[in-house]
């Protein structure tokens, strides 16, 4: 191998987040990590076969618009309105089937419980769902067809190439900008927005614990981008968080599925009936979950977890 050819390699970007990369530098990795995952999808979710697909690039669309928000201030606000509004506008178009997705799975394992009129009926329900969901899947596959997208995932791989595109410039070289100096206090401040909840627990209604869902996830995403630059504790506190976001967001599938099915317009009286067992079984299983949560959240919220936490952070040097 030819020495020019050597050092051409050698200046190939670094796929790998090292801590003192500028923290502009490490969202561009990430977000080429997670471009990569969406576009991989993409066929998947054009045709419907696995509705994983679907799933999947929801996910790498929504890690990057929680990435936008942290790291937000390290980029030009140009780049942050631009690309984070036509990750929305993607979002947006799936959000819409992966909702009946999970939706139709849901009353099929409810269906299998019951009787055999109120699995006819649900079957019915499920008719109609289904073909409204083709027609949202027909509106996602024209938008992946429009020159706007094709456009936005062209431009969007230009940034993600380029290291320092899209950079706010630094006003002062001693201004925190290296992952390890800003991502102790974005992690904690992430932290304290979640914890800052228990102020209104155990009492809370369901649009809180939506809210506070939204920011389970948002923390989990902000430990899963830096976890290798992390102690062997940050581990252990992300299974925490995971399972506390997966209890709160099977709290509001049910909240989302009872009051899409129960906006349903022109069903039978056999429809209504079976879809009435459906919601009441859904408020039984809510009346559960919610006392798994504050269980959970008590010890979520211990010295124990928060010390794993903070544990996990010292390495960051």
């Amino acid at each position: 191998m030819s020495a020019a050819m050597t050092k051409s390699k050698s200046r190939k970007p670094s796929r790998q987040i090292l801590s003192n990369d500028p923290m502009a530098e490490a969202g561009r990795k990430l977000f080429a990590q997670q471009l990569r995952s969406m576009r991989r999808h993409e066929d998947g979710s054009r045709s419907g076969e696995d509705i994983e697909s679907v799933h999947q690039m929801r996910v790498a669309i929504r890690r990057m618009r929680t990435l936008f928000g942290l790291i937000g201030p390290h980029y030009r606000a140009k780049t942050v309105v631009k690309y984070g509004g036509g990750l929305r506008r993607i979002a947006r178009a799936l959000g819409r089937i992966r909702d009946l997705d999970v939706l139709i799975l849901d009353l099929r394992d409810f269906q299998a419980t019951q009787p055999e009129p109120i699995q006819t009926a649900l079957d019915e329900v499920i008719g109609i769902l289904d073909a409204r969901r083709s027609r949202f899947r027909k509106r996602l596959n024209a938008r992946f067809d429009s020159k706007s997208y094709a456009r936005f995932v062209r431009q969007f791989r230009r940034l993600c190439r380029k290291p320092g595109r899209g950079a706010r410039p630094l006003p002062k070289t001693e201004t925190p900008h290296q992952v390890r100096h800003v991502l102790p206090l974005l992690l904690h401040e992430r932290l304290a927005i979640v914890r800052a909840y228990d102020t209104v627990l155990p009492a809370a209604e369901d649009t809180t614990l939506h809210a506070l869902r939204v920011e389970f996830k948002q923390l989990r995403y902000a430990l899963e981008f830096f976890l290798p630059l992390l102690g062997s504790t940050a581990q252990r506190f992300l299974v925490e968080v995971k399972a506390m976001q997966d209890l709160l967001g099977r709290i509001n599938d049910i909240a989302i599925f009872t009051e899409y099915v129960q906006g349903l317009e022109q069903l039978t009286p056999e429809q209504a009936a079976a879809i009435a067992s459906y919601t009441a079984d859904r408020d039984h299983e809510l009346i559960g979950l919610r006392e798994q949560f504050y269980a959970k959240w008590q010890s979520f919220n211990s010295r124990v977890r928060q010390r794993q936490f903070s544990d996990s952070l010292l390495v960051l040097r």
